[in-house]
């Protein structure tokens, strides 16, 4: 999962997003469904009303479509809630599932066929009624078909998805994957990929150009969820509505309105939670989250999650020799880093999966501080004294500066040079998802990833296979690339074990980054506001229906 809001026209390796029509880009409000006021008057006689709940976010939602939306985080936030998926996770665990759009589901003993009971009488924010197996399988079809940046996640099970799900009734779906596929549940359970929608509104809004009719779908909600979306004002915020069809139903208290506030500044974010103007945010600094601490008016939460936070290494260039990129590994003050990003809050990050993931390798290689060493294997690979590595960070997270002017101080004593460059995020995503060869690329780039389920593939295939969607750095080795393979289907010990030696050689041997922590999340929540609950895979995710006041 992508941490920030991309551009338009980037290039995901293989895939590619398409850039959102003039018109989208124009409209600065859009209106989805009826007013607020509406869709109070028509809900349950039982519904206890716990007014508007107030989330303040620095990054900008810009697609809608459960193809893409694992772009960025800032777009799960809104479809999580006016979109849903067959299953879900279990309140903070990983790996434990309960029913959602289907009320049961089963698998053969060699887990190749997965088969799902769907809920009846479930209604579309289109006015359409109601939810079968046609639609189910259109909307994971088209995930895989489009070609998006989602494709890769039920990619990975089926290549012939309008053949391999079958319709068996109108509310029993199969799931042949032809061999067995012991994630396939935690993949049906992300929130980045299964997310089903209104197929007939879909349908009606396809081009020649446009098959799956993207272009309409990145703008418009045509989910099953508790909210809909009924005002987007680009940059500023979304507001969503309790959904009076909602299948859940509206008894017991409930928000009846979620108002999403993008304001990138941390300390305006900090004053509104302060003075009672806001009731979520994450993303302060670490100095805001000690401080509020003891302001009775707000819960600081810290939860562990399954974020890496690291700097890639772009493979061309002064960097292209490993022993150059082992170099700068070493050259990294992780201590120092930690301290001063979190306040020793985040843990140290050992590689690309973080300690809660399955296939983490405790025993992986852990660099320290040592210029010596680094002085050496850059002459080693021939980077000549002097020399200016170039690094790209987001201007509103200010940890991503501080890991720069870190390794810039480094490496300055050993006559090396790190140039700066802040960028805003929408420059960001132009810059690594776009189509630019390594030659033209920074040297080094801050970034930030997570998986779409807890497994150790989805992981790694994006970031560091030849063609994954995240591999920013444009990283290649053929053994890494070989285990991948293996590792999509393989079985549960010869994934971890494959894992294992995939750790060792894109931290060790040939390192694909800076692995810098794993800061978790600390959300400040409103001391008012009850039945919040953070998953470690939702990272930058809320679900406002359990919640209250």
């Amino acid at each position: 999962m992508w941490k920030y809001m991309l551009g338009t026209d980037i290039k995901l390796g293989a895939k590619t997003l398409r850039s959102l029509s003039s018109a989208v880009l124009l409209c600065s409000v859009l209106c989805f469904a009826p007013r607020a006021s509406e869709a109070h008057n028509q809900l349950s006689p039982s519904f206890v009303d716990s007014g508007t709940v107030t989330l303040t976010t620095g990054g900008g939602v810009f697609d809608l479509d459960p193809a893409s939306v694992v772009a960025a985080a800032a777009n799960v936030m809104i479809t999580a809630n006016i979109d849903e998926t067959l299953v879900t996770y279990k309140g903070p665990s990983v790996n434990d599932f309960v029913p959602l759009l289907a009320t049961s589901w089963s698998a053969n003993p060699a887990r190749s066929v997965w088969t799902f009971h769907l809920r009846t009488g479930v209604k579309y924010h289109t006015g359409r009624c109601c939810m079968t197996s046609d639609d189910v399988k259109y909307n994971i079809a088209r995930t895989i078909t489009a070609n998006l940046a989602g494709a890769y996640i039920f990619g990975r099970y089926m290549t012939d998805p309008m053949k391999q799900i079958k319709v068996i009734d109108a509310h029993t779906i199969e799931f042949d994957l032809g061999v067995p596929q012991y994630t396939f549940i935690n993949a049906i359970a992300s929130k980045n990929a299964g997310l089903i929608l209104d197929p007939v509104a879909i349908k009606a809004h396809t081009t020649k150009t446009d098959p799956w009719a993207h272009n309409w779908v990145t703008s418009h909600d045509a989910g099953t969820g508790p909210y809909v979306l009924t005002i987007w004002q680009r940059s500023i915020q979304e507001t969503l509505t309790a959904f009076p069809g909602y299948w859940g139903g509206w008894a017991g208290p409930h928000f009846s309105k979620i108002l999403m506030r993008e304001i990138p500044e941390t300390t305006t974010r900090r004053e509104l939670l302060e003075k009672g103007q806001a009731d979520l945010t994450f993303a302060l600094t670490p100095q805001d989250n000690a401080a509020l601490a003891s302001n009775p008016a707000v819960k600081v939460v810290k939860s562990p999650s399954t974020e890496i936070d690291y700097i890639a290494m772009n493979e061309s260039g002064p960097l292209s020799n490993p022993l150059a990129r082992q170099a700068l590994a070493y050259a990294f003050n992780y201590a120092a880093y930690l301290q001063a990003s979190s306040l020793n809050q985040a843990k140290r990050g050992y590689g690309l999966l973080a300690s809660t993931l399955a296939g983490f390798d405790p025993h992986i290689f852990k660099y320290s501080l040592d210029l010596n060493k680094a002085k050496t294997l850059l002459q080693q690979a021939g980077v000549a004294p002097g020399t200016t590595f170039s690094y790209v960070f987001v201007t509103g997270y200010p940890a991503e500066k501080l890991a720069g002017q870190i390794l810039q101080a480094e490496l300055a004593q050993i006559n090396y040079k790190v140039a700066l460059q802040g960028v805003t995020q929408q420059a960001q995503g132009a810059i690594y998802f776009g189509t630019s060869p390594a030659s033209k690329r920074p040297n080094l780039m801050n970034y930030a990833w997570w998986p779409d389920y807890n497994d150790p593939y989805d992981e790694s295939v994006v970031l560091v296979a030849k063609n994954g969607g995240a591999n920013i750095g444009l990283y290649s080795n053929k053994t890494v690339d070989a285990l991948l393979a293996d590792m999509k289907q393989a079985e549960p010990a010869k994934l971890i074990a494959d894992a294992k030696q995939v750790q060792e050689i894109t931290t060790h041997t040939d390192p694909a980054a800076i692995w810098l922590a794993e800061p978790g999340q600390v959300n400040i929540v409103a001391s008012s506001l009850k039945g919040y609950v953070f998953n470690p895979l939702d990272v930058q995710v809320y679900s406002f229906y359990p919640m209250y006041r």
